[in-house]
C-alpha cells in the first residue's frame, strides 16, 4: 500500500503550533472521524499529516473558537476523502463505487453513508466534500445500504437435537424443516 504521507515542516510556524492545539484539544473526536472516514490506522496517520499541512495555509482566527473547530473538521474530512482517494485510484484505478469493499478503503457509497448517517452531516456537506450533486448524496446513501442488506448475516446455532440450524435474517428461511419444530418448542 502507498503512502499520501505529507511531511510537517521540523521548524513550525506559530499558525501550525495553534493549529495543532486545536487537533490535540478535540483529538479523540476527530481521530474518531478519521477512522470512520478511512478505517486504517496508517491512513489515519496521513489524514492528520495532510490536515495539519493544509491548516497551516489556513489563517487562525484566535477570536472565533467555533470557526477554527469548523475549519479544522472541514479540512479533516476533505484531507480524509483525499487519501482514500488516492488509495482507491492506485489500487483500482477507480475509486467511485467497487461492489466488494468490504474490508477495503472505502468507497463513495460508503463514505456518503458514514457522513450522512454516523456522522450527521448535511447534505449540502457531504456533497461538497466528496465532489457530486446534493441530490446524488441520498442514492449514494441508499446505495450502500442496499449493498449492507445484501450481505445480511447468517446464524446458525445446534438445537437439542444436534441438529444444525441456519437462519437467513433477510429471508426468514430455515434451512432445515426438522429443526424447525425443535428450534419453536
Amino acid at each position: 500500500m502507498g503512502t499520501s504521507f505529507v511531511p510537517v515542516s521540523l521548524n513550525p510556524t506559530p499558525n501550525t503550533t495553534l493549529w495543532g492545539i486545536v487537533l490535540l484539544e478535540h483529538l479523540d473526536e476527530f481521530a474518531t472521524l478519521a477512522w470512520y472516514l478511512v478505517a486504517d490506522g496508517k491512513l489515519v496517520e496521513d489524514t492528520f499529516s495532510r490536515t495539519l499541512a493544509k491548516l497551516d495555509t489556513i489563517p487562525f482566527e484566535t477570536f472565533i473558537p467555533a470557526l477554527t473547530y469548523s475549519q479544522a473538521r472541514d479540512v479533516l474530512i476533505a484531507q480524509a476523502i483525499a487519501v482514500v482517494s488516492d488509495m482507491r485510484i492506485e489500487e483500482a484505478g477507480d475509486w467511485s463505487i467497487e461492489p466488494n469493499s468490504i474490508g477495503k478503503v472505502p468507497d463513495l457509497a460508503q463514505l456518503a453513508f458514514m457522513l450522512k448517517l454516523i456522522i450527521r452531516s448535511p447534505e449540502s456537506e457531504i456533497a461538497k466534500h466528496l465532489g457530486v450533486f446534493p441530490h446524488e448524496v441520498q442514492a449514494l446513501v441508499e446505495y450502500a445500504i442496499d449493498r449492507l442488506s445484501v450481505a445480511s448475516p447468517v446464524a446458525a446455532m445446534r438445537t437439542p437435537h444436534q441438529v444444525w440450524v441456519s437462519y437467513a435474517f433477510e429471508s426468514r428461511h430455515e434451512s432445515s424443516t426438522v429443526a424447525t419444530t425443535n428450534f419453536i418448542s
